[in-house]
């Protein structure tokens, strides 16, 4: 003997079956990121602790697959896949951009190109996390796709290919399936991928190969792509771009460091902050998009399943291959936002797949207000991504709701502290409205700051339309303000309609009945829960400073004294609101090119908004949908403030 190699393997099958891809048989949704080998201070020299945090972090938010983009990596990250059960899709490093439809045309690249297929395959062919081989990534399409499918499916005839570039080029519903087993479109809207799915059954599976661009405050309707993956024929789930940004730590003047992007090291032409468009920081600090990319990927659904003699709840099993004996469930009894029961919820097996209906775990008291049931999951024991109690899915359940009321006038409490509240229009742009810091590139991406900025919302803001304040001292000490705002037609799409007013600086601390804990907007806030929460303000968590913070569906908020115990409420009348407190001005925030420019003002700059534009994902993808986008017409909203 000359040589001998151990290399761990495995088995399992994968087919196409129709619309749908079966791993092991099973039609598996695919819960996936696209990942680029990326490290805040070694750029792409990644170490295999390096990779390993970061599949590890993605196992702790529900990821169940990784695109490989756009080249082949590691052969140890492979091998960490394969260990820790994350299926693969590895990209061959064909890439074209500025070529992207000369290239595959050109025979003299032929060799290379089929070359640079091969040497991935034959590498890689043993692992068996691979579930699918890539031809590369936006390199157009021609013969020499086909050929290297070709070559593909003769020395590799046990995994389908995919290939994004053939389906885009030749079209979705036969184009390109010479070279793309799977339909594998980038950033396509909800509308067009459910039309496809409607009206092609028994062709091929949908696959995202990106969609749900996360660059800043973003993935706006990631819930709603979901909802379409799970209830449309042959749609299958996909690839969200991207895992990580891009941000190098830099030393600064005066000391310290920063994560910087393009611009900031002196380099000319950049794209500015495009590469912050990750799930993650540099340095694996999620971003508030996280807990809903968690929550979309949970394998465990609770929903109500009827309340006709007794409420009843739906146990889904949302895996393929285990039942649900790893997991604890706990539930609380939720009532006008404070927990008044709670135990472990009893769950009889549940299958891979398959449901249960079982009776709310607790009686509702007497003459209660709103109720909800909440169920959290979590692990039984440690794994090798997650310690004993991770917690793995959470779902809220309503049991009794109540329409907004008035706030009554209370015993009194004493005078309330003078505030200046005005109507605004205007958020500090997110990424997805429009870069700020590059204009130029407006006329292609978000389209929203150029019209706003044009309509002179940031300025003038409410002067730019008709509104009135109306404000009464109330006998209790509290006051009531109610505004009323006009949108007409021409204005239609405004970032917010709201008020804003600061509050004395020695109130520091956060209390509100809301959705949450974590940040939430109106089109990404299905993996928040309704409570009472509270802590201190939210820092910005981006790394372009831009809106944050925000709380949606609040019934009340209130910031707080911790020295003396005093109590700033700001309660909806009649009305749940949208609210944000934060040590920023949005006109602090738009200004701010970086964290480092931004100054931390010592009083709360509070947002109380009736309207609330969605996020979106149009730096790189759909814009916000209609239905989170600020229609024309009159709104009226109030809310009371008192000290308590």
């Amino acid at each position: 003997m000359t040589e001998a190699v151990a290399v761990t393997t495995g088995f399992r099958s994968v087919r196409i079956d129709g619309n749908s891809l079966l791993i092991n048989g099973k039609r598996v949704m695919i819960r996936g990121v696209n990942r680029h080998d990326h490290h805040p201070d070694k750029g792409k020299a990644v170490s295999v602790d390096d990779m390993r945090a970061d599949l590890v972090l993605m196992k702790q938010h529900n990821v169940n697959a990784v695109r490989c983009s756009h080249y082949p990596n590691d052969s140890r990250l492979l091998d960490l896949c394969d260990e820790l059960g994350l299926y693969v899709i590895d990209e061959a490093n064909a890439e074209s951009h500025a070529w992207n439809t000369s290239l595959c045309h050109d025979p003299r690249y032929r060799e290379t190109w089929i070359s640079r297929i091969s040497r991935m395959v034959e590498r890689d062919r043993n692992h068996p996390s691979i579930i699918m081989w890539s031809l590369g990534n936006e390199a157009g399409y021609g013969a020499v796709h086909d050929a290297a499918a070709a070559w593909i499916r003769s020395a590799d005839p046990s995994r389908p290919i995919h290939y994004e570039g053939a389906v885009f080029h030749a079209g979705w519903e036969t184009g390109g399936v010479a070279a793309s087993d799977v339909v594998c479109p980038m950033y396509a809207p909800i509308d067009a991928i459910v039309e496809y799915g409607k009206n092609s059954v028994g062709k091929r599976p949908l696959i995202m190969c990106e969609y749900s661009h996360a660059m800043g405050n973003s993935n706006g309707s990631l819930s709603d792509y979901w909802d379409a993956f799970e209830n449309t024929p042959g749609l299958q789930g996909g690839f969200v771009w991207e895992w990580k940004d891009h941000g190098l730590t830099q030393r600064i003047t005066g000391g310290g460091t920063r994560l910087a992007y393009g611009g900031q090291f002196g380099d000319t032409p950049n794209d500015g902050n495009f590469v912050a468009d990750g799930l993650v920081h540099a340095d694996l600090t999620p971003h508030p998009a996280m807990r809903e990319l968690a929550w979309v990927h949970r394998p465990v659904w609770v929903t109500l399943a009827g309340i006709k003699k007794a409420p009843q709840l739906r146990v889904r099993n949302h895996q393929w291959f285990t039942d649900l004996s790893d997991y604890e469930a706990r539930w609380e009894l939720i009532v006008d936002g404070r927990t008044t029961k709670s135990g472990v919820l009893t769950v009889p097996a549940v299958t891979p797949d398959s449901s249960v209906v079982i009776p709310v775990p607790t009686a509702l008291p007497a003459n209660c207000g709103e109720a909800f049931v909440s169920v959290t999951w979590r692990l039984k024991k440690a794994t090798s991504w997650a310690p004993k109690g991770h917690v793995v899915a959470w779902d809220q359940v309503a049991l009794q709701l109540q329409k907004p009321v008035r706030v009554p006038v209370q015993k009194r409490r004493g005078e309330t502290p003078k505030i200046s509240p005005r109507v605004t229009l205007w958020r500090a742009a997110v990424d997805n409205d429009g870069f700020k810091m590059m204009p130029h590139l407006w006329s292609g991406f978000g389209r929203s700051l150029e019209r706003w900025l044009g309509q002179g919302i940031p300025t003038d803001d409410a002067d730019v339309l008709s509104s009135t304040t109306q404000v009464e001292e109330r006998a209790d000490g509290s006051v009531r303000y109610e505004h009323t705002v006009v949108v007409p037609e021409e204005l239609a799409d405004l970032p917010r309609i709201g008020a804003t007013f600061d509050v004395p600086s020695r109130f520091t601390q956060l209390r509100y009945y809301g959705n949450g804990p974590h940040e939430n907007y109106p089109d990404r806030k299905a993996s928040a829960m309704l409570g009472v929460w509270e802590g201190a303000p939210d820092e910005l968590p981006y790394l372009v400073p831009q809106e944050f913070g925000l709380r949606t569906d609040c019934r009340w908020m209130e910031v707080v004294d911790p020295t003396t115990g005093d109590v700033l409420r700001i309660e909806g009348d009649g009305c749940l609101l949208h609210m944000s407190a934060v040590h920023h001005t949005a006109n602090d925030l738009h200004a701010a090119n970086d964290r480092t420019e931004l100054k931390r003002r010592r009083a709360l700059t509070v947002h109380v908004d009736i309207a609330h534009r969605g996020l979106g994902t149009a730096s790189c993808g759909p814009d916000t949908l209609e239905r989170y986008r600020i229609a024309p017409g009159t709104y009226t909203f109030a809310y009371v403030v008192s000290q308590r």
